[in-house]
């Protein structure tokens, strides 16, 4: 009897216990400076073709780091740049977010310039 009371009595009370409202949530997020990462669409330059790597401080040397390829001239989504292996005095690398993988910033047009790459956000 006192199980079946303790469950008539919690149960209403368990069920109002919901969380924040969506609104409150993403307020409280973006407060913290958790933001949806824009994405920015870059074309590869200064190269005929640009390895894009797992990671930016591996050397340029090691074949088994590299994810993919891309061509000269053809642009792909990034939204984010880390800092790494200098090449040409350019130590950002841009993340591709659709491949999983970072180029180096000297090999992307001027929508990941290091000028701009303030528009992409630090990984």
């Amino acid at each position: 009897m006192k199980l079946s009371s303790a469950v008539a009595f919690l149960l209403p009370v368990v069920a109002l216990a919901n969380p924040l409202p969506v609104s409150d949530a993403i307020a409280d997020g973006e407060s913290a400076g958790l933001v949806p990462r824009s994405k920015q669409v870059c074309k590869i330059v200064n190269a005929s073709v640009v390895n894009c790597r797992y990671d930016p401080w591996v050397p340029n040397n090691a074949l088994d780091r590299i994810r993919t390829t891309f061509k000269k001239g053809t642009g792909h989504d990034f939204t984010c740049y880390a800092e790494g292996e200098c090449i040409n005095g350019n130590c950002t690398w841009d993340w591709a977010v659709n491949w999983g993988c970072y180029v180096p910033g000297a090999y992307t047009d001027a929508n990941c310039s290091k000028v701009s790459a303030a528009k992409l956000g630090h990984c």
